[in-house]
């Protein structure tokens, strides 16, 4: 072989390989793969099944009752966190997320047929009460032994810790209905310079107007439980066996 062609070779052998490296730089490469973590936890409701979390019709877990569970998910674009029924497979909820590369979202998953509620909560629901007040939806579980109406209205109020008089508040609840929710209810709980405000409420007849009283006479009952300021609640009011008021709180 003489000079000439070995030259040849040579710069052939080089022009096959820079072309090479730009017909790969000009392919479609492999897409990058990002991943963040999402965090969902049950909250505490009647009668919540078993939930089994989905993320675009891929399975990830059960949710664990206590502590919820973390799964970790395709980031940088938009999919489906969806919340099954893990014995029947009957889907409860879903919703639309995006999750960062490398970031993390968290949700509390809510589910009672009693209640009538399911779906995704971001977690902190409570950051978006003012931190001077209060906010409450009242699920109606009176007994019909004791208040036999299927509706009652709520009034409510207040003593007012400047003045110390007690004063009727604006919030009215109408039609409040057994085994229903109320509308989400906010109350101002703690004056500029950190007073305190002590709420009451009081059943009254629909038809009549009248205030409804108590078995032992009482026509007041207390629905809010201590340190509420900026926070968000699902507070039941029932009876017990003599027709006495008393609450369960269940925070958001």
């Amino acid at each position: 072989m003489n000079k000439m062609s070995f030259l040849a070779i040579k710069r052939l052998s080089l022009f096959l390989f820079v072309l090479m490296a730009v017909s790969c730089r000009k392919g479609d490469l492999p897409e990058e793969s990002y991943f963040g973590k999402v965090y969902v936890s049950l909250m505490n409701l009647p009668n919540t099944p078993t939930v089994m979390m989905y993320f675009d019709g891929k399975p990830l877990d059960t949710i664990k009752v206590i502590g919820g569970s973390s799964y970790i998910v395709p980031a940088g674009k938009k999919g489906k966190l969806a919340a099954f029924d893990a014995a029947s497979k009957e889907l409860l909820a879903d919703t639309l997320i995006s999750i960062p590369p490398n970031g993390k979202q968290q949700f509390k998953f809510a589910y009672s047929p009693e209640f009538g509620l399911k779906g995704f909560i971001a977690e902190g629901s409570s950051a978006n009460v003012p931190a001077d007040s209060f906010d409450v939806r009242l699920f109606n579980n009176l007994s019909a032994t004791f208040y036999p109406k299927e509706k009652y209205d709520l009034s409510f109020i207040f003593l007012d810790p400047v003045s110390g008089e007690v004063v009727t508040s604006n919030v009215v609840v109408k039609g409040w209905e057994r085994k229903k929710l109320s509308s989400t209810l906010r109350f101002r709980v703690v004056t500029d310079d950190g007073k305190p405000y002590f709420y009451a409420a009081q059943l009254i007849d629909p038809e009549t107007g009248a205030v409804v009283l108590q078995p032992n006479q009482n026509d007041l009952f207390v629905f809010l439980g201590d340190n509420v300021a900026g926070k968000s609640k699902i507070t039941t009011v029932a009876d017990d066996n003599n027709g006495v008021i008393y609450i369960n709180e269940i925070d958001l």
